[in-house]
């Protein structure tokens, strides 16, 4: 990233355009500062992703990368297929991540949720943090994501809580947030028969530079 590129002046919209679909160095720099406040998100999704041996496991929306070390790390053996929209974020995070890309552990490509490029049962594990905001069907999403994984597999979604955006304008571009009941109806419209759902929350530096406390939902779907 470069350091140089300060994202504090950007104007909501603008902002809101790479926080969906990064780009470019000022992509960069927006995800770089998500890392830091999603950190805690991040990892409380890992643990009830709940990572076993040999798991293959799908993210839609990595970003830049930088948590796919640490999904590997989870257990032995762990493999990693990865889909973002941004071409900018798959270039990022294949250099970040080049040796295990080079091993065959990790496979990035650009594309989304709608049509992912995998055969039905192919995954154990799926993780989607912040991307079901963007997506115009939803249920076409979550329907792909029940089809690649299989019967036993374990999906975690990371939402915002729709409270937490109120009075926030860079939400009101291109952003849609979803109740606690509206994730349960997605679900189970896409196949997903148990569903549990924690709420988080945390204080972090927001999109536009100061403190922020939110909620934060944590979806477990099987």
């Amino acid at each position: 990233m470069n350091e140089s590129v300060d994202t504090s002046n950007l104007d909501p919209a603008a902002l809101a355009k790479h926080l969906g679909h990064p780009e470019g160095e000022i992509g960069k720099a927006v995800t770089a500062n998500l890392n830091k406040s999603n950190a805690g998100a991040y990892s409380a999704s890992l643990r009830k992703l709940g990572m076993n041996a040999g798991d293959r496991v799908i993210e839609i929306g990595f970003g830049n990368g930088r948590e796919i070390p640490s999904i590997l790390s989870r257990s032995t053996d762990v493999t990693y297929f990865g889909l973002d929209i941004s071409d900018t974020m798959v270039v990022d995070a294949t250099e970040f991540n080049a040796d295990d890309v080079l091993k065959g552990r990790v496979t990035l490509a650009q594309g989304t949720s709608a049509a992912i490029p995998a055969d039905a049962n192919t995954f154990d594990k799926a993780l989607a943090l912040n991307t079901i905001y963007f997506w115009p069907n939803p249920v076409a999403d979550l329907q792909e994501l029940r089809r690649v994984l299989r019967s036993d597999g374990r999906f975690v979604i990371g939402a915002l809580a729709p409270w937490s955006a109120v009075g926030r304008a860079v939400f009101q571009h291109g952003f849609r947030f979803y109740e606690q009941s509206e994730i349960r109806n997605l679900l189970a419209s896409a196949g997903f028969s148990k569903v549990s759902i924690d709420t988080i929350n945390e204080t972090v530096v927001g999109p536009m530079g100061q403190p922020w406390n939110r909620d934060y939902f944590i979806v477990v779907a099987e």
